[in-house]
């Protein structure tokens, strides 16, 4: 598990970056949202985003990072990219630390600051959640209508 900055137990990417001492962060005024360069070893943020938006980015570039990933193109790339969202999603948003967060939460918009990402991002890892997973995360939800608000049916 990723250490987390602070008593929220939500992992924190920057402690994972300081790990791993040969990978360097940049902030540029790039297109992408990120960019890990691998013979470089470095990872590329666009500069002026938000806190939210620059922690997603950074959980994928360090995915990257960790498992080696040199440029690739076409379905590869696709294939590769799609693996590496669900991977840096589940990293960052453990379901241990969701449920805590659910449980000490007062509604949506409390529970997606709890988790220090853009809400896009936390519906699209809980729309990764697995049936067992998704039941967790109903019990710890203190208010009526989370699985309003998630990407999945609470059936």
């Amino acid at each position: 598990m990723t250490p987390s900055s602070d008593a929220s137990g939500v992992p924190d990417p920057w402690a994972l970056l300081r790990e791993m001492p040969d990978v360097v962060m940049l902030r540029q005024p790039i297109a992408e949202p990120g960019r890990y360069y691998h013979g470089l070893r470095a990872i590329v943020l666009r500069s002026g985003r938000s806190l939210e938006e620059e922690r997603r980015s950074l959980w994928h570039e360090l995915v990257h990072a960790e498992r080696g990933d040199t440029e690739c193109t076409g379905w590869a790339a696709s294939a590769t990219e799609r693996r590496v969202e669900r991977e840096a999603a589940r990293r960052a948003m453990p379901l241990a630390v969701m449920e805590r967060r659910l449980a000490v939460a007062c509604d949506w918009d409390d529970f997606v600051w709890h988790m220090k990402v853009p809400e896009s991002w936390v519906r699209f890892r809980l729309a990764q959640a697995r049936p067992a997973e998704r039941a967790r995360l109903d019990r710890a939800c203190r208010w009526s209508d989370f699985g309003d608000h998630a990407a999945y049916s609470s059936s």
